[in-house]
């Protein structure tokens, strides 16, 4: 079950835990036996799932993290590293999305915004926990990239903090491993998450053109993220490092595999 080593019940950090994927991952760690801090900057959504998570039984706990902050990181990993068990995977789940624009037409102020979040405050909470988990000599580490990882889509700063999150992933897999510690990504295709509902709501997405450009012909849910998460944190995954797995409904290779010159009669 744990990603560490011995019987004890391990613990996992989701960043981004009180909404969407981070939300669903913290769920499927809470009811597979983990105990599960929630850190997200949406305090009062993180305190109702802790809470609602209690009252099941699961031993849920959420604070305030904001992750663009490297102080309130260091002092966040250096307090739940004391507790007895320390910490045996992070999620981090924390991010902001950007709509479609162009490039020559993007404010900087939101590059800035969304790299702050997206790539640096992963930087920050790997920085702080590899670190730790390396002096234990065991853990998982998660990041969480995207479809703009693989192809360049209208999301500019979006899809260059998604990008960066891979070749993070594969410097933190060959750093930490040595030390037992397992780094992998996941790439989430469109996830059906309350802003990408918000989104389909204000006519910033457009439904159909997903679907139809999905092998699977749907939506990912986003407790389909949460189990792939988990395996990857899992001992099923006990040689997997530095990788970067995608959970797209099979998006990636049928939009391209649709679009070639050559299509069979």
């Amino acid at each position: 079950m744990s990603a560490s080593a011995g019987s004890q019940t391990p613990r996992a950090v989701v960043t981004g835990g009180a909404s969407g994927i981070g939300e669903a991952t913290a769920r499927k760690f809470a009811s597979s036996g983990w105990k599960v801090i929630i850190a997200d900057i949406d305090a009062d959504r993180g305190r109702e799932i802790a809470g609602e998570l209690s009252v099941q039984g699961f031993d849920v706990q959420s604070v305030y993290l904001d992750v663009t902050n490297e102080a309130a990181v260091q002092s966040f990993s250096e307090q739940v590293f004391s507790l007895e068990g320390g910490v045996a995977a992070l999620i981090n789940s924390g991010g902001i999305l950007q709509n479609a624009t162009r490039l020559t037409s993007m404010r900087i102020e939101d590059f800035d915004r969304i790299l702050d979040v997206n790539l640096r405050g992963s930087v920050l909470t790997g920085k702080a926990f590899g670190k730790k988990m390396a002096e234990s000599g065991h853990g998982a580490i998660i990041n969480m990239c995207s479809l703009t990882t693989f192809h360049a889509l209208p999301q500019p700063a979006y899809a260059m903090s998604k990008a960066a999150l891979k070749t993070l992933t594969e410097v933190m897999a060959a750093e930490l491993g040595p030390q037992g510690v397992r780094v992998n990504a996941v790439a989430p295709g469109y996830t059906l998450t309350p802003a990408m509902k918000d989104r389909i709501d204000k006519g910033e997405r457009d439904p159909s053109k997903v679907i139809s450009k999905s092998a699977l012909g749907r939506f990912v849910e986003p407790s389909e993220i949460g189990e792939a998460i988990f395996f990857l944190c899992s001992p099923a995954a006990a040689a997997i490092t530095g990788v970067t797995l995608p959970v797209d409904c099979g998006w990636l290779v049928y939009s391209v595999y649709t679009n070639a010159a050559a299509q069979p009669a």
